[in-house]
């Protein structure tokens, strides 16, 4: 976690603050689909193509609505480095995907039992919450007594967040 923090304080705020705010969004959607795969979907490999699945279209809507604001904000045609800066930036949206599909996918190749694997992969999302709630309070100017309050704030919220999401939608 040093050498994460040591690069990112390399990165400008405003960069930073786009790549978080992304490696969140796209923790918090991964937990709300896996809320809504069944142990059958785990079994049939669909648990890992919806995790990958809302990746991808979480990405692709983030880096849209990202050059539909830099348009407004700049009206002038935006430039082929604006366009990787806003697949770079979404980048962590994808990455939040990674290790739950995969740990879910253990479960169609029958290595581990499907409710293992789905209950494996929400794990993984909550920590990989946790781990973010982690660098953020590492990176902001907090004292080191309440860094992990505020990670487990992070993962509450969240949690809360997915929730109430399931909720709505069933």
């Amino acid at each position: 976690m040093r050498r994460l923090v040591d690069t990112s304080q390399r990165m400008p705020r405003e960069r930073l603050a786009e790549v978080v705010s992304a490696a969140g969004y796209g923790s918090v959607l991964v937990l709300a689909a896996l809320s809504v795969i069944g142990v059958s979907d785990v079994a049939l490999g669909h648990g890992s193509e919806l995790v990958a699945g809302v990746g991808l279209a979480t990405w692709l809507a983030h880096i849209f609505a990202e050059l539909l604001g830099g348009h407004a904000r700049h009206p002038e045609p935006l430039q082929r480095s604006e366009v990787v800066r806003s697949l770079v930036d979404g980048s962590p949206i994808l990455a939040a995907t990674v290790l739950p599909a995969f740990v879910l996918g253990f479960g169609r190749l029958d290595l581990v039992s499907d409710t293992t694997a789905r209950i494996g992969a929400i794990v993984v999302a909550i920590l990989q919450l946790l781990g973010i709630g982690a660098f953020v309070a590492q990176v902001a100017p907090t004292q080191p007594s309440t860094r992990w309050t505020f990670a487990a704030a992070t993962v509450g919220i969240g949690l809360a967040d997915v929730a109430l999401t399931v909720l709505l939608g069933h």
